[in-house]
């Protein structure tokens, strides 16, 4: 059904002009962002994990620092839930890798599209958004992010394109600021921050007054992004900017660290 899962978007990328889809799923065994609609960003006719490898996941990334293609540090394992939604989008099979079901294969159907406005704006109603679970929201026409989001409960969203894409995406996004001396900049375009940083490392004094994300391990996951909605950008509920310790498996942090200390 479309109120549940499906395509939101088919169409050449708002990066690059390559063909990318987007992928609403209406479920989620996240436990940190909570019980969200997801969205995935998806480059179309390549499987997620060589587009990682070749580079082609700038469609739908852009130049994110954090990409392999740059030995960053992306916390997304691409190979599990973003290669089976890809799957299922091209009806493949796809080997469960992780939960009660794992080795298991599941044969996937495909998802149904969205072709009309109103079928975008009924699979939002009533929920909260996660706008990009993978790939970059500014990757996609804000058209798709504005039907989306117009009777849902709130929405999360983050860009890394903050300082290359159109300032309206700040009504949807929060610019995703990869060393604290950027917030400014970011703020400046009119963009709320979310401030990733080294441990205990302070942030800049702006404007707009910066807090740790209630949602992180580090700040003792206090509640859920779903329950949270603060990271909206300009059209959402929250008002600060946000900050949060890098994380991921070890070697990742290590090299946003490593980066961190060259840059």
């Amino acid at each position: 059904m479309l109120n549940k899962s499906g395509v939101i978007y088919r169409g050449p990328s708002m990066i690059d002009g390559q063909p990318i889809v987007v992928i609403a799923i209406a479920t989620s065994g996240n436990t940190k962002t909570g019980a969200m609609l997801q969205t995935f960003i998806l480059v179309e006719n390549t499987h997620p994990v060589e587009a990682l490898k070749s580079g082609l996941d700038a469609s739908v990334c852009g130049d994110c620092l954090a990409r392999p293609a740059n030995e960053g540090w992306c916390y997304v394992r691409v190979e599990q839930s973003v290669a089976g939604v890809w799957k299922c989008y091209h009806k493949l099979e796809f080997r469960i890798t992780t939960g009660k079901n794992k080795g298991q294969i599941s044969n996937y159907a495909g998802y149904p599209t969205a072709t009309k406005t109103d079928q975008i704006v009924a699979m939002g109603a009533g929920r909260e958004v996660r706008l990009g679970t993978y790939g970059d929201p500014a990757a996609v026409p804000i058209e798709v992010w504005e039907s989306l989001t117009t009777d849902a409960l709130g929405w999360n969203g983050y860009t890394h394109q903050w300082k290359k894409c159109s300032p309206d995406y700040a009504r949807f996004c929060m610019a995703s600021i990869d060393q604290p001396c950027d917030t400014i900049s970011a703020e400046i375009l009119g963009y709320r921050c979310f401030i990733a940083t080294l441990p205990n490392e302070p942030v800049p004094v702006t404007n707009i007054k910066s807090v740790g994300c209630p949602a992180a391990r580090e700040n003792g996951a206090k509640t859920t992004c779903s329950s949270c909605m603060g990271c909206g950008g300009n059209d959402g509920i929250g008002t600060t900017n946000r900050v949060i310790e890098v994380h991921g498996v070890d070697f990742k942090t290590k090299r946003y660290q490593q980066w961190r200390l060259s840059a």
